[in-house]
C-alpha cells in the first residue's frame, strides 16, 4: 500500500526532531504529501476546531512563539511541508477531523511507555485507535 498524505501530530518536545524524522522518512519513501497538526493549548480559549494555517499571513502577535518553534522545527525535516494545521479541542475529535478534511491516509504519532492501566484510563491515543479512520503509526518516544 503506497500511502498520499501523511500528518504528523507533534509537540514541541524534547521528541519533536525526531517525530518530525519519522514522518519524513515515512512521506519520502511513499512519495507522499506531509502535513503537521499541532496541538497549542492557548488557541483553546479563542477558537474551537481545526484550522488551516499560513506561517506567512499569521499576525506576529498571535501565538508568535509557537509559530517560531513550529518553523524551527520543520526546518531540518528537508522535505515540503503541505500544511500547518493548529488544533484546539480534544485531540481526539481534532486529529480525526483533520484525517478527514484533508484526506489523511497515515498518522505519524508519538507514544511514551506507560503501565497498563494508564493505557486503558488516561492515554490520549487509545481513543485514537477506537475510532482511527486511516493507518497509525505509533513511534515510541523516551519519557
Amino acid at each position: 500500500m503506497k500511502y498520499k498524505h501523511v500528518l504528523l501530530a507533534v509537540n514541541f518536545d524534547a521528541n519533536a526532531e525526531y517525530l518530525v524524522m519519522k514522518a519524513v522518512e515515512q512521506a519520502r519513501a511513499h512519495d507522499a504529501l506531509l502535513s503537521v497538526i499541532h496541538i497549542d493549548p492557548d488557541f483553546t480559549e479563542l477558537y474551537e476546531g481545526v484550522r488551516d494555517f499560513n506561517p506567512t499571513a499569521v499576525d506576529d502577535s498571535v501565538h508568535i512563539e509557537s509559530v517560531r518553534a513550529m518553523n524551527s522545527l520543520l526546518k531540518g525535516a528537508n522535505y515540503p511541508i503541505n500544511k500547518h494545521i493548529f488544533y484546539a479541542g480534544y485531540v481526539e475529535d481534532q486529529i480525526i477531523k483533520a484525517i478527514k478534511e484533508f484526506e489523511i491516509d497515515l498518522l505519524v504519532f508519538g507514544h511514551h511507555e506507560s503501565s497498563w492501566f494508564h493505557q486503558l484510563t488516561l492515554s490520549s491515543s487509545e481513543p485514537l485507535l477506537r475510532r482511527m479512520p486511516c493507518d497509525l503509526l505509533f513511534v515510541r518516544v523516551e519519557r
